[in-house]
């Protein structure tokens, strides 16, 4: 079979596919479900019309993977030179961050595709392909022109394999080889397995040596005095015994992710932190360096003694209609909220999708003002978000909520400054409520963010799970007669929840549509909340991670007894438990 006849022959499975979603013999199933998703994702894959793609101006390419990717990259591009090939290295967002082009044609045909550093290729953004499709299933994958979803870049055949961080597993980036279809080779595709082997071992090589200086700064740090000591080294988060007994598992999670934002050479070197649980600590911070990078982190944490203050009477955190949780971190969410509103200062919500932002400001609405109405404009519609708006400032609504503001593109984010600014000068004025899901720094240039007072963060609901349980008496139907076992209350709290309260919500009706009436055991939860794994996990995976949790709880924990039910050898299920991060 020729070329173009395969071509044909692929882009009728895939029209059929979108169609009646059925697979066919043309492609295999890692494509048929890329496909899948990219349709579910809303991707459109008409070729006449670029999709909308993500760009980065200021790229991190001083960060380790950088570094260590770039002798490699090189290598690879001399070894291809007389070959019409692109080397590509992306993080793991799909962003590319280095290009290297051999044959100029190639490379002004990637250009016109966007396929060049700062451009992000996920695969929810642009369809099936090389980066974004190796990185939603883990492994590496050979995309073949038309097996591309989108039309505009199916005259490229292009290679991609995942690149896993040695000490924790996760996905740091990824290799891609690209080039025209017409001189592909399935080859490509062990050529990126081969470069991402490689980069790995320069990471593990490179993080043998940082792990090493800063397991010495902490062990100085131990020996200098008693007190809780941390320590963060390419991903790996750990404490002295002071330290494991000093903050709960909420506060040490929480501590775990400003590690992060701890890496940061502009940060001062001593500052106190707010805890989740509402304690606050002195954090004392010393970088660990290495050729001129930073190798990680080592800290010194005391608890903050705070004076004997006069008490005062006690303020009650108004309950809002709609919103559940008593927690003091949730309570001090609202209290903040509170305040804000008391004033009609506008207010931006920072917080992962998911974890409550618009379900809290229409509680805060309700509470404050139950007869009037209010209005929500989507700014990620980017045809109507615009006349929402106008028709929100022309209504009776006394608020009006901008939910996912980051997603303006700077001259609609000046035109609703505009908007807003002329709306403030009215009385009463309105209060603004906007939402984000991201940091600071999508909305630094922002010139609608200036007519906000204050940022409150919704917090995650991993960290406040001792709130479940009111969650999940809100959502139950009233007089039902339905229970949850301590066991089940305890892996409900214990999980990580990515998808925070919409994810709880939606596993509450799942398990509730399975047994209506009756006490919900462990054994009647989705097994995905008796896993975290270290990565995203490929439908087959997936398929293992069920059995094996199923096999688990069916033997009460046994994994001898469990091995046998699966009929597998006891060393291979450690490795996937381990893999997969189960536990029961």
């Amino acid at each position: 079979m020729d070329s173009d006849t395969r071509r044909r022959r692929v882009t009728t499975a895939r029209h059929l596919h979108d169609l009646a979603g059925s697979p066919s013999e043309d492609v295999s199933p890692l494509i048929a479900q890329s496909w899948r998703r990219s349709r579910q994702a809303g991707v459109i894959p008409d070729g006449s019309h670029l999709p909308q793609l993500q760009y980065v101006e200021d790229l991190d390419l001083r960060r380790r993977l950088v570094r260590c990717a770039l002798p490699i990259l090189d290598r690879l591009h001399d070894d291809l030179s007389d070959m019409s090939l692109s080397v590509a290295l992306s993080d793991e967002h799909a962003r590319v961050l280095v290009r290297r082009d051999n044959d100029p044609v190639l490379a002004a045909k990637l250009d016109k595709v966007y396929f060049a550093p700062g451009f992000t290729y996920a695969e929810e953004l642009v369809g099936t392909n090389g980066v974004g499709t190796a990185l939603e299933t883990g492994m590496a994958v050979y995309v073949d022109g038309a097996q591309h979803y989108h039309e505009s870049i199916q005259y490229f055949t292009c290679a991609g394999a995942p690149i896993h961080n040695p000490t924790t597993g996760r996905v740091e980036g990824l290799i891609d080889i690209t080039g025209l279809t017409h001189t592909s080779n399935p080859l490509m595709r062990q050529l990126a397995l081969g470069a991402a082997r490689d980069i790995e071992s320069a990471l593990r090589a490179t993080g043998s040596i940082k792990q090493q200086l800063v397991l010495g700064e902490f062990l100085v740090a131990c020996r200098r005095r008693q007190t809780a000591v941390y320590s963060l080294s390419c991903g790996v988060f750990m404490s002295n015994e002071i330290g494991s007994r000093l903050l709960d598992p909420i506060d040490e999670a929480f501590l775990r992710e400003e590690a992060q934002s701890m890496l940061d050479p502009s940060r001062v070197a001593q500052f106190d932190l707010r805890l989740p649980s509402g304690g606050s600590i002195t954090v004392k911070r010393t970088l660990v360096e290495h050729g001129g990078d930073i190798a990680g982190i080592v800290f010194e944490v005391e608890a903050t003694s705070c004076p004997t203050k006069i008490m005062q009477p006690r303020r009650t955190v108004p309950v809002f209609p709609g919103v559940a949780g008593s927690s003091l971190q949730w309570n001090r969410c609202r209290g903040e909220l509170t305040s804000l509103a008391a004033t009609d200062a506008n207010v931006i919500l920072k917080g992962e999708p998911g974890s409550g932002k618009l379900t809290l400001v229409r509680g805060m609405h309700l509470y404050k003002n139950p007869q009037a109405p209010i209005v929500v404009v989507d700014c990620s519609a980017e045809k109507s978000a615009h006349e929402e708006l106008r028709t929100a400032l022309d209504s009776a609504a006394t608020t009006i909520v901008l939910r996912r503001i980051d997603r303006l593109d700077a001259s609609t984010d000046e035109l609703f400054a505009d908007l807003i600014s002329a709306d403030q000068h009215r009385y009463p004025a309105r209060w603004i409520v906007a939402t984000t899901s991201t940091d600071g720094e999508a909305l630094q240039d922002s010139a609608l963010a200036e007519h906000f007072i204050a940022t409150v963060e919704v917090l995650a609901l991993r960290h406040h799970p001792d709130d479940i349980p009111d969650i999940i008496r809100m959502h139950l139907a009233p007089h039902r007669e339905t229970a949850f076992s301590d066991d089940t209350m305890r892996t409900l709290k214990k999980y990580h929840w990515p998808g925070n309260v919409r994810e709880l919500v939606g596993t509450l009706n799942h398990v509730l549509r399975a047994k209506p009436a009756g006490t919900i055991a462990v054994a009647d939860l989705p097994p995905a909340l008796s896993s975290a794994p270290r990565r995203t996990m490929t439908a087959m995976e997936r398929v293992e991670r069920d059995a094996i949790v199923a096999a688990l709880r069916d033997s009460g924990g046994n994994r001898v007894a469990a091995a046998k039910l699966l009929g597998i050898a006891r060393s291979s299920l450690y490795r996937k438990i381990d893999t997969f991060g189960i536990h029961v």
